[in-house]
């Protein structure tokens, strides 16, 4: 793909209409399904109204390979928080349901579900809006119709992905899961086309953002605990820890000197790496 085309690059606009979100409506738990790199976990993670932060991903290696850029900076110690901030990162399939991602206010799946077999989509479906049921939910997926506009371009934007929806097959995919699962949900994107051309193509990456319907009534129905996600490292601060327990600088109201908040988070990088 001729990435020079958008300024910023594609991957920065899709993050930052999370961080945007983040940003606007202030979300305590928030998770990333398909967070790879953890390279979105690791710009969160300076919104200290963030309390809970999850990534999950398929391929746990690389999720290991990348967690050690979620830890503290120096700077984080010049501006203490009275919050702490847990880092949680697991290895596991969008596929199947864990109970330690229900009810999240905010649940991210950037550029995933296109990898994922039609089956497995709806699979997708059913594990993240009718057993998770986040408040939120922003899906962001490749739009079809966008992709003659890409020089040279033959089949797919990638050798790994299933299908590619147009406009109209992602917003009947939405549609269906909003009549399921009691969700309403808004159309948007990043990546515009060149002029005259938005309205024929649409945005390069299409953009739905799903919202829980309070007056749904589910009170009567019983989800059971599955914990089927994994752990990524054996390097556990504490070994009932799930992964990773990051603790970000704590209050001083608890009495404890700067000197000694500083020597608590330094060991615990310490131990983490």
């Amino acid at each position: 793909l001729n990435v020079t085309m958008f300024s910023p690059p594609l991957h920065r606009q899709r993050h930052q209409f999370v961080i945007d979100f983040v940003e606007r409506n202030k979300p305590k738990k928030v998770g990333d399904l398909g967070c790879g790199e953890c390279s979105l976990l690791k710009k969160l993670r300076f919104h200290r109204e963030v309390e809970l932060l999850v990534g999950v991903d398929i391929n746990g290696t690389q999720v290991h390979k990348n967690m050690h850029g979620l830890a503290p900076l120096s700077t984080d110690y010049l501006q203490p928080t009275y919050n702490q901030l847990c880092i949680e990162l697991y290895q596991g399939s969008v596929t199947q349901k864990d109970a330690r991602l229900r009810g999240f206010d905010l649940l991210t799946s950037i550029e995933l579900i296109e990898h994922l077999t039609l089956a497995d989509v709806k699979s997708f479906s059913e594990v993240v809006f009718g057993y998770m049921t986040p408040a939120v939910a922003i899906i962001s997926t490749p739009n079809s119709e966008f992709n003659p506009l890409f020089p040279g371009l033959a089949g797919f934007r990638h050798s790994d992905h299933k299908f590619e929806w147009s406009r109209a097959e992602f917003r009947t995919w939405a549609l269906e899961v909003c009549q399921d699962f009691g969700y309403e949900v808004e159309f948007t994107g990043v990546g515009q086309a060149p002029s005259g051309l938005q309205e024929r193509v649409g945005f390069c990456s299409q953009i739905g953002v799903f919202r829980r319907l309070r007056a749904r009534d589910d009170s009567n129905v019983l989800l059971e605990d599955v914990f089927s996600y994994t752990l990524v490292s054996s390097l556990n601060l504490y070994h009932y820890f799930s992964i990773v327990w990051l603790l970000f600088p704590l209050a001083f109201s608890e009495g404890r000197p700067p000197e000694k908040v500083k020597l608590i988070s330094y060991n615990l990088i310490f131990y983490i790496a």
